[in-house]
């Protein structure tokens, strides 16, 4: 298993001899350098679960080293991916630096595909994986996403047709590459990802300028009904899943209990295990009928609009509109997904790739547009949700929806025509 800190398998023959001839720096940086690449081996074997036993096993630092080093595993596993992901951007920024102004954006992103196709094991336990490590995982998933976005907002601002390029579509061009690569490595298909390069980057430069601020023309206020009167008009099971992502949007996933669950629902245990097999359960099953409810306050605006730009404007007001009125199921749905395991994610991939075919349209307008613009305008959209929930709250969603108008129509269309869409 290569590592960025070397082949796992030689960890244990690069301890340095004990005793006045090894400096006390050098020996704890080793110690740390043969702790992290286990990290990382143990972690592309058994995920998240690896052991502080697996990674002493595996790196030859003793146990009580280990405990010298960090608190626990947790710490180990957040400061092995910080210790991945600062110099990664680091040197990206530096060798781009170092080409043209016109090819720097470029070269940044195509660096960025081979190193993780280099090392798929560091790149999945970064980006997928990192998730697994609670609040903490998440928070520094949110600094590199920051950081990304700063790099490359700075890159295109090299490039004088990108000059000026809104901070929140910069941030949903990376959210849609980030997706893109999450997926390729949570499948273990990463060797896909060198043949997406030339895609990705036809669709990262289908982006212009937008004419003018993406701010509505018109603000529609929007208020949700309060928790209790939406409970009290549900069903039993209806009731237990929206309690469910209120529990998991305040407490986190790991964190939540069936117990708090059904207290806050306001029933049973009984009545939660008569549907339901257990927490992972329920999670899914109110990732699905969160979707299916969005879905049904949008697909009518969909199929009454006028035309195919208008359609994907009223389609995503109407389900931001109802996220905002679900600020429950929105703040579940666009910050705890990662955390609630396998069978979450995929559910989201379900829901992302029945957005992905109400893209079609754009196809039949621009057929030459390249096959992966509509999986990474499903992950620009996403992470749009995922940024705007977690600093703005659900209840400002309906804010977003000119610039994610605008992040879905600009490939297909001229940028005069999608913004003035997306502005309404």
């Amino acid at each position: 298993m290569q590592t960025p800190w070397g082949d796992a398998a030689e960890l244990r023959e690069r301890r340095l001899p004990p005793g006045r001839g090894t400096p006390r720096e050098a020996a704890e940086r080793n110690q740390r350098e043969r702790l992290f690449a286990a990290m990382v081996a143990t972690v592309a074997e058994k995920g998240y679960e690896a052991t502080v036993a697996d990674l002493v096993q595996l790196s030859g630092v003793s146990r009580s080293a280990f405990y010298k080093h960090f608190d626990d595993k947790q710490a180990c596993f957040l400061a092995a991916v910080e210790a991945i992901v600062d110099p990664t951007l680091e040197r990206i920024a530096a060798e781009a630096g170092d080409r043209p102004e016109p090819d720097r954006a470029q070269h940044a992103f195509a660096l960025l595909i081979d190193l993780i196709a280099r090392q798929p094991a560091a790149a999945k336990m970064c980006i997928v994986e990192v998730y697994a490590a609670g609040p903490e995982g998440a928070a520094l998933v949110d600094r590199t996403m920051d950081a990304a976005t700063a790099l490359a907002q700075g890159l295109l601002e090299q490039a004088p047709e990108r000059r000026g390029m809104p901070p929140d579509l910069v941030r949903s061009i990376v959210g849609g590459i980030q997706k893109v690569i999450h997926k390729r490595l949570y499948r273990d298909q990463v060797e896909e990802l060198p043949g997406l390069v030339d895609q990705l980057w036809r669709w990262i430069f289908s982006y212009p300028v937008p004419p003018g601020p993406l701010k509505a023309r018109r603000r529609r206020i929007v208020k949700a009904v309060p928790f209790a009167e939406r409970q009290a008009q549900s069903t039993p099971p209806e009731r237990l899943l929206r309690a469910l992502a209120a529990v998991v949007a305040e407490k986190g996933y790991p964190d939540t209990t069936v117990a708090e669950v059904v207290e806050r629902a306001q029933t049973s245990q009984r009545t939660f295990y008569e549907h339901f097999k257990n927490k992972e359960d329920a999670i899914v099953a109110a990732l699905d009928s969160g979707s299916a409810h969005m879905l049904a306050a949008a697909l009518p605006a969909f199929r009454r609009a006028p035309d195919w730009p208008h359609a994907v404007h009223d389609t995503q007001e109407a389900m931001f509109r109802w996220g905002a009125e679900e600020p429950e199921y929105a703040r579940m749905g666009g910050k705890e997904m990662y955390a609630a395991g396998k069978r979450a994610l995929d559910q989201r991939e379900v829901v992302t790739e029945g957005f992905e075919a109400l893209l079609a349209p754009g196809y039949e307008r621009k057929p030459d547009i390249p096959p992966i613009t509509a999986e990474a305008i499903g992950g620009a959209l996403y992470s749009l949700l995922y940024d705007h929930v977690n600093k703005m709250g659900p209840e400002t969603l309906p804010d977003l929806v000119p610039t994610l108008v605008y992040v879905t129509l600009a490939p297909f269309l001229e940028a005069e025509e999608a913004y003035e869409v997306a502005v309404g």
